[in-house]
């Protein structure tokens, strides 16, 4: 059963109004006859918002039809309509029905047409029959096949809401996984930027507790690195969450600096010098032909493995810096002398790749 609404019954109404008004203008003056062509085409009115009390009413019509007139109205074509819009809208029980019902009256229609019930011809009854029943079974033919491609459509429609729902569901997981990818390339670059900070100005303030007390005039210049490096660490903070909120630099409360390059293989050099003498470089080939990204992938390299050599090798391990450049590679190798990673005291070696030297290409 459809749900009715406004739209459907207007034109349903407009569609039994026209064949009562021809049915009507044939039936007239007959008082009887005009209130049995009434009867038929009313139930076309509901026959898709109601469609078994559709057709109960219209089966009472018709029976009253060939009780009361001697012949056919014009309003008999509601039986052709009303079978052709059950079987088109309406369950397949009640489509079914409607055929046998109007099937039964193709079977009375003979005897209905026949002005002489007692001398009626094979032929003349089973022309009657075979036309009457043919117009039925073609009208709920029709709609049939109007319902089949009406439930295709529907099943294709639902099909590509389905469609796009997945295709919905797998740009929201991809866009999760992009921020996902993004939360943790930003932790990333957050724990190296405040590990190595955090860990220089340690260094720097153990370092200079020991050393002021024997020459009091380097003080300065020991806090003078690590207030430095401090502000660098807050800059590069500062700088992160402007761009989690997407603010910009300006929101940083530096409108006029704007965001640092990225650091490269040449920053490596004032890296080294933060921590003042316990970190020796050696670099070996041309810095400038290697590119932005391994360059910068190197400086992070040296950043973590000092990091952890400072962290762990001990407040006196000095730390070796090893870079060889190369045509098609970079060698990496980065070591302490330190004990505190050593279970049996020997010297504990940081290299960036568990153990043997890092290769990039420059």
């Amino acid at each position: 059963m459809r749900t009715p609404d406004r739209s459907m019954l207007l034109r349903d109404a407009g569609l039994a109004l026209g064949v009562a008004a021809v049915s009507l203008f044939f039936a007239y003056p007959r008082p009887v006859a005009m209130a049995v062509v009434l009867g038929m085409c009313a139930p076309l009115v509901v026959r898709r918002a109601y469609p078994w009390v559709a057709l109960a009413a219209l089966t009472v019509a018709a029976v009253v039809h060939v009780v009361t007139q001697e012949s056919p109205t014009v309003a008999v074509v509601a039986v052709p309509i009303m079978v052709h819009s059950l079987a088109r809208w309406s369950t397949t029980a009640c489509a079914r029905a409607g055929l046998v019902v109007a099937l039964a009256g193709a079977v009375v229609t003979p005897v209905w047409l026949t002005n002489r019930p007692e001398e009626p011809t094979v032929a003349g009854w089973a022309t009657t029959i075979v036309s009457a029943a043919g117009t039925v079974v073609i009208a709920f033919i029709a709609g049939r096949r109007d319902h089949d491609r009406q439930e295709r459509e529907t099943q294709r429609e639902q099909e590509r809401a389905e469609r796009r729902r997945l295709e919905l569901a797998e740009h929201e997981r991809a866009v999760q996984a992009a921020a996902a990818g993004e939360r943790t390339a930003m932790a990333r670059e957050v724990h190296d930027i405040v590990a190595h900070s955090l860990s220089v100005i340690a260094v720097q303030a153990e370092g200079g507790r020991a050393l002021t007390a024997r020459d009091p005039r380097r003080a300065p210049e020991i806090l003078e690195t690590v207030a430095e490096t401090a502000r660098e660490a807050l800059d590069d903070l500062r700088e992160l969450v402007a761009m989690l909120r997407g603010d910009g630099p300006a929101a940083a409360g530096r409108p006029e600096r704007g965001y640092r390059p990225a650091p490269g293989i040449g920053d490596i050099d004032e890296l080294v010098s933060r921590l003042d003498g316990r970190v020796r470089l050696r670099v070996a080939g041309n810095r400038r032909q290697v590119g932005p990204v391994a360059g910068m992938t190197v400086y992070r390299l040296v950043q973590e493995s000092l990091t952890n050599a400072l962290r762990h090798a001990g407040p006196g391990a000095a730390v070796d810096v090893r870079l060889d450049i190369g045509e098609r590679a970079i060698d990496l190798v980065v070591r302490d002398d330190g004990y505190g990673a050593s279970a049996a005291g020997a010297p504990a070696w940081r290299r960036c790749a568990s153990g043997s030297s890092c290769t990039t290409a420059p």
